[in-house]
């Protein structure tokens, strides 16, 4: 993957963002979103208890007509920095269609705040959605037909900031490379029928999934500018 120029800038939530309420507060849980052309949203997990070590995602079309949709959607997930690095780390999992970057796209990210995970998605998720409308003006490399859930793994410097209790802000300062950072958690992806199955555990042995992605586990979903229309999703987190 080529270098992505980027503008030193405050990241902020994507415009379109959609937030939705979090699942029920035991596991097994399921939520249902509805994602358009061009849109996201953010699903988050119940609270996840201390001791708890691993967890699936599963996260396919809510009905059939929506599968055709979901193919060229993007799973977008991001991790907590690792202390002492400024990064930020974001992988992209695809079902169908893998597209290609140009570094002379620049990202703005006017300042906001928020907490950190949600900032860390957010950026994640615009970052995505900057890279689309690129590449839907021509600016990018081609698509490229994609293995059942390709990954691609993208960090660019950042620095983040607490400016309250559990707010943060962050400043994107540098380029987007490829992911070489080891990351403090390891995601597993597979095809399970329309959809596909997450599963998250911490690089490090004994440690639990709250220490690496904190109290709650967040997906990300975005729908490319040129999908054929919207698609109800349905995300399910087990233990």
């Amino acid at each position: 993957m080529s270098a992505l120029r980027a503008a030193v800038a405050a990241i902020a939530l994507v415009a379109a963002l959609t937030l939705v309420p979090a699942a029920r507060a035991n596991f097994p849980a399921s939520i249902e979103t509805t994602v358009g052309p061009g849109g996201n949203a953010t699903v988050s997990s119940p609270t996840l208890p201390p001791d708890m070590r691993s967890a699936t995602v599963d996260v396919a079309p809510a009905a059939s007509h929506d599968a055709a949709f979901f193919n060229d959607m993007q799973v977008v997930l991001s991790t907590l920095p690792t202390p002492g690095k400024r990064l930020l780390a974001c992988i992209g999992l695809y079902v169908n269609v893998a597209h290609g970057i140009d570094e002379s796209v620049e990202l703005q990210f006017p300042e906001t705040v928020h907490p950190l995970a949600v900032l860390l998605l957010s950026a994640c998720l615009e970052m995505a959605a900057q890279i689309d409308r690129a590449r839907q003006a021509g600016t990018t490399r081609a698509s490229s037909a994609a293995s059942a859930c390709a990954r691609v793994g993208t960090q660019i410097g950042a620095t983040f900031t607490r400016v309250g209790r559990d707010r943060y802000k962050a400043t994107i300062d540098g380029t987007t490379a490829k992911l070489r950072a080891r990351g403090r958690l390891k995601v597993g992806c597979s095809r399970r029928g329309a959809g596909m199955r997450l599963r998250f555990r911490p690089a490090a042995r004994g440690r639990s999934l709250r220490s690496v992605v904190g109290s709650r586990l967040q997906v990300g979903v975005y729908s490319p500018l040129d999908a054929g229309g919207s698609a109800r999703l349905r995300f399910t987190f087990r233990r």
